[in-house]
């Protein structure tokens, strides 16, 4: 089992960060992906358990179930099948607000197994340089939707 997690500071209330984090539409603004599409609607909420959000790059499409989803605090997800030599792809990511609820640190938990010998080292580099960019899109959006508020 490989893992990997990251922790990145936010300045923006929680609730702000929770809204940007789990719109799957505002992902393509910082991922390679060109277009994020929402391909089965969760509940209660339309990106909450059992959305499925597919990732298209080009003519690769990664699709994505969310598993857990508990505003404003925490939302996990699985990779139902990726572009890269991997199982079990599971993350979950974790708001923890500041006493005065202005600021927060987003924690992103990821793990997954290897299905090729020896690889687990440069796949995780991999995949753990795809989170750091994403979290710093959902850093970068929240922290200006914040400033505008």
């Amino acid at each position: 089992m490989q893992t990997f997690s990251s922790s990145t500071p936010i300045s923006a209330p929680p609730e702000i960060v929770w809204e940007v984090m789990t719109d799957h539409q505002l992902y393509s603004r910082w991922s390679p992906s060109s277009r994020v599409d929402l391909e089965v609607e969760g509940s209660p909420h339309r990106n909450g358990v059992g959305a499925v959000r597919a990732f298209r790059t080009g003519p690769v499409s990664t699709r994505e179930e969310v598993t857990a989803f508990e505003p404003p605090r925490r939302m996990a997800y699985r990779l139902l099948n990726a572009p890269l030599p991997i199982r079990n792809y599971r993350s979950e990511m974790v708001l923890v607000g500041s006493e005065d609820r202005a600021s927060c640190d987003l924690h992103w938990d990821s793990w997954f197994e290897v299905v090729i010998p020896l690889t687990g080292g440069i796949l995780r580099q991999l995949m753990a340089s795809a989170v750091a960019k994403f979290a710093a899109g959902i850093a970068e959006e929240a922290q200006s939707r914040a400033q505008s508020a």
